[in-house]
């Protein structure tokens, strides 16, 4: 009988403890990017951002999309903008901040890998090498993941090879026709995805996949490659890596020697009565990254992603 009696005054006390405690704060930030949020970018996006700004409530990151009319003024929330976007829709009161998170576009390589370097780098040969490898020990399995779906992914690609063009000390052997050369030779991005799907290595289901399609089948393990958005102090920081993506090493896409990575940044912006953690931030320059350029990259994926896209579905080089 008393046992019945004290299961109610628990539960009771239980409610008077949870209403008094109080609701824990959360910091609600808005991103306005090119790219696509996917779950695992947002959680380590999330965590980069408590760590510069010193936030301990729960963060909110919420993809903006500027016809929703949302009232950033109302909610006195931050504000994550790509550099080089306009930012009149911004409230009046609203300024940037001295800081920002940098993303970095990298070839993510499972360090289940065999032979894979751990701190040499990886040109294009070396990286069609392991391909081949892995796709000979496991001949029913694509080793390689993308997400061709995506255009922002195709002008990554367009970028990288433009950026990347192969020295005329260096230059393939000649011959007949592009179709004699192997994928990792080609110097027109959209060959050079199309050769590494005719030759069994890129999972052809990459042209149908977005970021967050291909980030699943790399996390399942069905693929050793996938190009992945990250924060940039991932490269420095091995812990970080590990707690965020499993047991990686993390590449700059080897296209040729390349040994740069795409970068863009996210730029906060804030009103005046939000007290932030923030210090002024010297830029230093850093040879490892190639800023993109967020004007011109909107133009082409505007005016030429559609038509590479389609080159990329019908082949015929």
């Amino acid at each position: 009988m008393r046992k019945n009696l004290l299961l109610p005054i628990f539960a009771l006390l239980l409610l008077i403890q949870l209403i008094a405690s109080p609701v824990a704060a959360a910091t609600r930030v808005f991103l306005c990017s090119r790219l696509e949020f996917t779950p695992a970018l947002l959680d380590m996006l999330r965590r980069s951002f408590s760590r510069k700004l010193g936030i301990n409530d729960t963060i909110i990151l919420q993809p903006l999309d500027r016809s929703s009319n949302v009232d950033l003024d109302a909610s006195g929330s931050l504000v994550l903008i790509e550099h080089g976007m306009d930012t009149s829709f911004l409230p009046e009161g609203y300024s940037r901040a001295n800081n920002h998170i940098d993303l970095v576009w990298a070839l993510v390589a499972s360090m289940r890998i065999p032979g894979l370097p751990i701190t040499q780098p990886v040109d294009g040969e070396r990286f069609a090498a392991l391909l081949r490898d892995l796709k000979q020990q496991s001949p029913e399995r694509y080793p390689w993941f993308e997400s061709l779906n995506s255009r922002v992914t195709l002008r990554n690609f367009d970028v990288l090879f433009s950026a990347s063009a192969r020295p005329d000390n260096n230059a393939a052997p000649a011959v007949a026709s592009a179709a004699e050369q192997a994928f990792w030779q080609q110097s027109d991005a959209i060959i050079y995805l199309y050769r590494a799907i005719e030759e069994h290595l890129l999972n052809p289901f990459s042209i149908e996949a977005d970021l967050g399609l291909a980030m699943n089948v790399f996390e399942a393990d069905d693929a050793m490659f996938v190009s992945q958005w990250i924060p940039a102090e991932f490269l420095d920081d091995e812990r970080l890596c590990r707690e965020n993506l499993g047991k990686v090493r993390l590449l700059p896409f080897p296209v040729f020697s390349n040994q740069k990575y795409l970068r863009i940044r996210l730029c906060l912006y804030s009103q005046p009565t939000q007290n932030l953690n923030t210090a002024e931030e010297v830029h230093e320059p850093d040879d490892r990254f190639i800023d993109l350029d967020y004007v011109a990259d909107m133009e082409w994926i505007e005016k030429k992603s559609a038509d590479r896209y389609d080159a990329l579905i019908i082949g015929g080089f």
